[in-house]
């Protein structure tokens, strides 16, 4: 006894100790250092298997390496332990108890004229094994089947978690190729302002332009180069974001490869919105959510039905004067709550208004889902027509520049003019690319919004 004492105080003593001993600051310095590491030899191994990343590199990098999928996957896992955990109910309870006792002297009872005579062995052990099983508990059945519901929302979150990364990836990637795409647009202006203001400088040394038109349009080329830089930083924070939702590092500098994969969805307006409240996962955790209410109604209900469980024990005691070493029994048990405050009643009150709250959850979300679909088809509409009004605008510009260079090729023409049809011939160009950039974002929305993505499930399960 007292040596067990003793290793119950040393080994409190080292937790204690332990505890005072803890650096935070130590602790902390070694847990970035290590993520900075591990992040880093993250992105290179990843980077390292391609020269450049297109659209479908990007999304199964993202969710092979993203950490809110990780999270996700982690919470599905936890639901499917519950679920396991509620099936123990239904398994028999076994217990087994051991206990010996030495005492300094053997019991003994004192009788007439100081005469004792001992009642008990000095050693004395016990062993005790004892089983129980449930033959009669309703809620133990419903609370199994609210966690199986409970595993499914977990495989439909981390799903639905998928879907939303692929999307934030989508929506990234061409950002970051909007924005590069801009540069060029930028440059071709800057370099445009740099011909003008050299101009202006010739005619201001033959006193043909003034101080005040000379300050003009070298603010003009500070204004460009100005945007010029806040592009470079801008492409910086995109590129950055992007590869952060891909789970890499922020500082590295991939290259983007062009790919417009996404195609849109068949089907017309009605097709979508019955294939939005069939497929979105949002509706379909919503159904699970109702379900698991309406097994929580079936448990308040229960709470007025009796529970019995069968038992079954086997014990034995090494004490000589015992004339029955081995004792058996068997036997039911059982346990009805006759009257508790009506907390019952009030409980499976409650359980019907959780119910109904829940279903009217579910009609909410539909009636948003169906809002959402018909934006995705407007705003995708919208950004097919500025598709092709940006194409159309861009063919005009080819057919002006083609003419200003025969001008200019006829001396017909300044440098800087030259060099502002250029500029808005690569506008033109860019605002193209830009509307094709945002179609393929306004089809991945549309995507999602039917619970569809750009890489199915089963893609994600391969990987």
């Amino acid at each position: 006894m007292f040596k067990m004492l003793n290793m119950v105080v040393i080994g409190a003593f080292i937790v204690v100790s332990g505890c005072a001993a803890f650096n935070g600051v130590t602790h902390g310095e070694s847990a970035r250092h290590a993520f900075l590491a591990a992040t880093e030899q993250r992105t290179e191994e990843v980077l390292a298997e391609d020269e450049s990343l297109d659209l479908d590199r990007c999304i199964a990098i993202a969710l092979e390496h993203n950490l809110d999928i990780e999270a996700a996957d982690l919470n599905a896992r936890l639901a499917t332990l519950n679920k396991r955990l509620a099936f123990s109910h239904f398994l028999p309870e076994l217990t087994f108890q051991y206990t010996s006792t030495e005492l300094n002297k053997a019991p003994a009872s004192t009788m007439i004229a100081g005469v004792s005579t001992t009642v008990q062995d000095r050693i004395v052990r016990e062993t005790a094994l004892q089983a129980q099983m449930p033959i009669f508990a309703p809620a133990t059945w419903f609370l199994y089947a609210a966690h199986q519901r409970g595993e499914e929302i977990g495989a439909l979150v981390a799903d639905y978690t998928r879907q939303m990364i692929a999307l934030q990836v989508t929506g990234l990637y061409f950002q970051s190729l909007a924005t590069r795409e801009l540069r060029r647009t930028l440059e071709a202006q800057r370099d445009a302002a740099s011909a003008l203001v050299s101009e202006v400088e010739a005619y201001h040394r033959e006193g043909m332009v003034t101080d005040a038109d000379l300050a003009q349009v070298r603010l003009l080329l500070l204004v460009r180069e100005n945007e010029l830089s806040a592009n470079a930083r801008a492409e910086e924070r995109n590129l950055a974001d992007l590869l952060t939702a891909m789970g890499l590092s922020a500082t590295a500098r991939p290259t983007l490869d062009v790919s417009t994969p996404l195609q849109v969805p068949e089907g017309t307006l009605d097709d979508w919105i019955m294939k939005g409240l069939l497929e979105n996962p949002r509706l379909q955790i919503a159904d699970r959510q109702l379900a698991i209410e309406h097994e929580k109604l079936r448990i308040a209900v229960t709470e007025f039905l009796p529970i019995l469980a069968g038992f079954a024990g086997r014990s034995h005691t090494s004490n000589s004067f015992m004339a029955y070493p081995y004792v058996s029994a068997f036997g039911f048990t059982g346990l009805m709550t006759v009257f508790n405050g009506f907390a019952n009643i009030n409980e499976y009150k409650a359980a019907r208004v959780r119910e109904e709250q829940a279903f009217l959850s579910r009609e909410q979300a539909s009636l948003a889902v169906m809002l959402e679909v018909v934006r995705a088809q407007s705003s995708l509409e919208d950004a097919q027509s500025m598709v092709t009004l940006a194409d159309a605008a861009f063919e005009a510009e080819k057919l002006m520049l083609k003419e200003q260079r025969l001008k200019m090729r006829e001396g017909l023409l300044r440098p800087s003019e030259m060099l502002d049809r250029v500029a808005k011939h690569d506008a033109a160009e860019v605002n193209a690319a830009g509307a094709r950039y945002q179609e393929q974002v306004m089809i991945a929305i549309a995507r999602n919004v039917l619970g569809i993505t750009h890489i199915s499930s089963k893609d994600v399960e391969d990987e």
